[in-house]
């Protein structure tokens, strides 16, 4: 199993194949007008069974025979042409499709001559031909389509090549790169660590591909191999959770395996990874699925697979996770084709950039500079993904360009190549252009414990987009260090939940609506208070609007969550407390922070929740948590209250 993909364009094959028809065309014409004798045509006959038995040396060398004596001979050239297509000699390939241009008048040389051009990036030879050739009135329907993506690639790698994006690969550091080959790299969330794939050959064993870790921001790059997660089987093209305690990953022809390659996962647990499993039905079928993305809210798996009901041979399809069962084993809806992205051609290596709207991938159909070239899109909040892009020249060239992953902040991506070819294959890392960047994403690291002991707790974190009624709320486990690490994209307010039996939830509220950049990641120290008479928590995801007691939309998902406490701990009695900044006022103040705190009554009334359990009061400016001379003080000090009076 390699994940260098060298995937070739599917639909021109089909095309080529037809070359050997056009052999047999001239040929019949040639034989008819007397222009090859009996020997050359015995000799091109060997040719050709030479040929079609993979004798490519040998079949050579009957074709310069033939050669020797007819210098022009058509069948011979075109055969040649065949023979060096398959043998990646494109050079010679035109040499001969040329000479046999020149005694015959048949259309599809000129789009052959087309492909091989277009396939060595000289595009205005190949659109020269493609032209020619598009004059021909005879062209069957399936390859006019294919024309019209060529002509219209060749004319955008041309104008990208007039205006080239920033890049300036950067090979990384010998810790990382070895005299084997290095792929697939993974930056994790805090962009503390890369993970990647490298592919180790000796002259006893047979090559083994394993996953190695390095820090990226270690003085000496040391990478050590993910012990646990690898195998004496191969394993490769991996994707991590946001925190880094689950992966998933590509494995192919193992005894559990439902197809020829299927996608495996492993977890992080009690300080190493499990042993790795199959990820299951319906990820996996008897169809090849390989190369998974995840994204950083555990919501969806992309991935690519050559399973039935795609649009083409290999498509992105995204299926979303459910979480893991009793078992252990992780729970899946049905996959969803990724239609927007897909072609008639290959669309593969998926990555879904951690602010979990930026979405790439590689495609050998979209117009573009040749081979398999990189693309950007947008996932909307519906999970509709559009605006594919190209991302130019010279990210992508006329070879096969894929593997791209993109740091958490969006200015730093990572990709595999063999450019220094003496070298094989190896990492490089690049900046990415300003306008080619993804919005950043920053990060919370929290760690729970109780209050009182300082015991960690494995509580359950929910977070919330309240700028959105379409994003779903995330909810994670804390680990058993108490310990939890999430994505935040950046531009949207958050409700941020933490709740465990037994304890006083607690709440936080994100205000990165309007925050383009964060330098430093958000950490928190969250202690957990136990129930008790006289306990308290602190709510900042109430709102309401400005001078008013009215309850704000976005306030729902934190009063629902009262409303489960409450319903939770059927016994409690609390008090909900009012209270502002010193804006203002103070006896508005304290006015307005009674009827908001009743307004958080009346809702709870509305829910079900009795009356008799609840008593409401304002306290105005009176009890402040933090100074009122700055703007976060303030925030902080307009808030809501919840005390516990009975148990």
């Amino acid at each position: 199993m390699n994940f260098r993909n060298k995937t070739y364009n599917h639909l021109i094959k089909s095309v080529c194949r037809g070359l050997l028809m056009l052999v047999f065309v001239v040929s019949t014409v040639s034989s008819v007008l007397g222009q090859s004798s009996k020997r050359t045509e015995k000799l091109f006959e060997t040719a050709r069974s030479l040929y079609s038995s993979d004798q490519y040396s040998k079949a050579i060398d009957v074709c310069q025979q033939i050669l020797g004596i007819d210098s022009q001979n058509v069948n011979t050239h075109l055969l040649l042409a065949e023979m060096y297509k398959d043998m990646d000699s494109t050079r010679l390939e035109i040499s001969h499709l040329s000479k046999a241009r020149k005694t015959s008048d048949n259309p599809l040389i000129d789009f052959r001559l087309g492909e091989a051009f277009y396939k060595l990036g000289m595009y205005s030879e190949a659109l020269n031909f493609y032209d020619q050739y598009k004059e021909n009135k005879n062209i069957p329907e399936k390859r006019q389509f294919l024309l019209a993506c060529k002509i219209a690639s060749c004319k955008f790698a041309m104008q990208a090549i007039a205006n080239p994006v920033e890049f300036e690969p950067n090979r990384l550091g010998e810790g990382v790169n070895s005299e084997f080959d290095e792929y697939w790299p993974t930056p994790t969330l805090d962009g503390k660590h890369l993970v990647f794939t490298r592919l180790v050959r000796d002259s006893v064993n047979r090559p083994q591909e394993d996953f190695f870790m390095v820090e990226l921001d270690s003085l000496n790059w040391d990478a050590k191999p993910m012990s646990g997660v690898n195998t004496e089987e191969n394993e490769g093209a991996q994707t991590l959770s946001a925190d880094s305690r689950i992966m998933f990953f590509t494995a192919c022809n193992r005894p559990d395996g439902f197809g020829s390659c299927d996608i495996y996962f492993s977890r992080f647990l009690n300080g190493k990874w499990t042993e790795p499993q199959n990820a299951g039905e319906p990820l996996n079928t008897s169809s090849w699925e390989a190369q998974p993305s995840f994204s950083s809210d555990n919501h969806y798996l992309y991935f690519s697979s050559n399973r039935a009901g795609g649009k083409g041979k290999k498509d992105i399809w995204r299926i979303e996770f459910k979480g893991f069962g009793e078992d252990g084993t992780p729970q899946w809806s049905q996959p969803q084709n990724l239609a927007e992205v897909n072609t008639k051609g290959d669309e593969v290596s998926p990555f879904i950039h951690a602010n979990n709207q930026n979405f790439y991938f590689a495609s050998d159909t979209h117009i573009g500079m040749g081979g398999l070239d990189l693309f950007s899109a947008f996932v909307d909040e519906t999970g509709a993904v559009h605006d594919v892009k190209n991302l130019g020249y010279p990210i992508n060239t006329n070879k096969d360009d894929m593997g791209l992953t993109i740091s958490s902040i969006g200015d730093v991506a990572y990709f595999s190549s063999a450019r220094e070819s003496e070298k094989g294959l190896d990492i490089f890392s690049f900046n990415l252009d300003r306008g080619l960047q993804p919005q950043a994403v920053t990060y919370v690291k929290a760690t729970i414990r109780n209050k009182k002991t300082q015991q960690p707790i494995a509580a359950s974190i929910e977070l919330v987009n309240v700028n959105s009624k379409q994003d779903k709320s995330r909810i994670q486990q804390a680990d058993e260090d108490g310990q939890a690490m999430l994505a935040l994209p950046l531009r949207r307010n958050y409700a941020f939940n933490v709740s465990e039996d037994g304890y006083l939830f607690y709440s936080q509220s994100m205000q990165l609506a309007e925050v383009n950049s964060l330098a430093d990641p958000i950490v928190l120290n969250i202690d957990l208070e136990p129930i008790e008479i006289g306990a308290q928590m602190e709510l900042y995801n109430i709102y309401f609007q400005t001078d008013s007691f009215r309850i704000l939309p976005q306030s729902e998902p934190e009063l629902q969550k009262l409303v489960t406490f409450l319903q939770t701990n059927p016994k409690l009695k609390v008090e909900i407390q009012g209270h502002t900044d010193s804006s203002g006022n103070p006896e508005k103040n304290l006015e307005l922070s009674k009827l908001r705190a009743k307004s958080v009554v009346d809702y709870l009334v509305e829910n079900k929740i009795q009356l008799g359990r609840l008593k409401s009061d304002g306290y105005g400016d009176t009890r402040p948590i933090a100074t009122n001379d700055t703007a976060e003080g303030k925030r902080q000090n307009r808030r809501t209250t919840i005390k516990i009076i009975e148990k």
